[in-house]
């Protein structure tokens, strides 16, 4: 992608900052924090990436998960430790050891709690921790959450920011942009949750950039997702802000647990 780039680029702070983007992709390791709000919650996800595929992420679960991991509230506050091997496939911490989600849906529930929500992709109806009700009044639905179990990784946004753009300018220190409909839509839902399918979408990006490198982006998207559940298939509105900051970049080191690289297969 660089490389088809490359006979366009000049010394612009345009151009530039899309280079200095594209190291993201080819670093060995690297750490990064990422702050989400949506229509239900907000949340932060931090994690740990090196070049063997490997990811070490604390990060709210789905309450499906959640609820057979600890005896944890409602609140999609309650962090879990997981180990990512891609994007798609995980283990989750418990007091027994790294489960994957297969595992744990087989697994009892530990949080007995009644009326708690049936977690799905999008673990819709949880409070966040701006204190919104699980609920709506007057039988309207719950607002949505778009937490997902997949890992949408900072290298494999960045590389859908700078494939997709439209348009792109400089803004003072900060390089802003839009996002095409299918780059939006591929960030808004992550690979292998196939239970969402994004019928449309739309999105911007910023990005901070200090001394050629990236330490900063920031993703708002909007659309509409087709959510299928076992009892119903439905429709609904997402918005999304991430802010994400880039650390340690070439300096992150993590040891995966025998355990945890056995079931996923390192």
């Amino acid at each position: 992608m660089l490389a088809s780039t490359a006979p366009a680029l000049h010394a612009g702070p345009t151009e530039s900052a899309i280079v200095a983007a594209m190291k993201l992709p080819a670093a060995k390791s690297y750490s990064w924090v990422s702050s989400i709000e949506d229509d239900a919650r907000s949340y932060d996800l931090t994690g740990q990436t090196d070049q063997s595929d490997f990811s070490v992420v604390s990060m709210p679960m789905i309450s499906a998960v959640r609820r057979r991991v600890s005896q944890g509230s409602a609140n999609s506050d309650n962090q879990i430790a997981a180990i990512f091997k891609g994007a798609e496939h995980c283990v989750i911490q418990t007091p027994d050891g790294w489960k994957t989600p297969a595992e744990l849906a087989r697994a009892p529930r530990v949080d007995q709690r009644r009326g708690a929500p049936p977690g799905s992709g999008g673990d819709p109806g949880v409070p966040s921790r701006r204190g919104r009700p699980g609920s709506a009044p007057n039988g309207t639905p719950p607002p949505y959450s778009n937490l997902q179990l997949n890992l949408s990784r900072p290298h494999e946004e960045i590389g859908l920011i700078v494939g997709s753009y439209t348009e792109i300018r400089s803004d003072g220190d900060v390089i802003t942009g839009t996002l095409s409909e299918t780059g939006a839509k591929l960030l808004l839902v992550h690979a292998g949750q196939n239970e969402l399918t994004p019928l449309k979408a739309s999105g911007t990006f910023r990005l901070w950039v200090t001394d050629g490198h990236l330490v900063k982006y920031e993703l708002r998207l909007n659309g509409t997702l087709a959510v299928e559940t076992p009892s119903a298939r439905r429709e609904v509105e997402v918005h999304q802000k991430s802010t994400t900051e880039i650390k340690a970049v070439g300096a992150t080191t993590f040891e995966v647990p025998e355990e945890a690289r056995r079931k996923l297969g390192g």
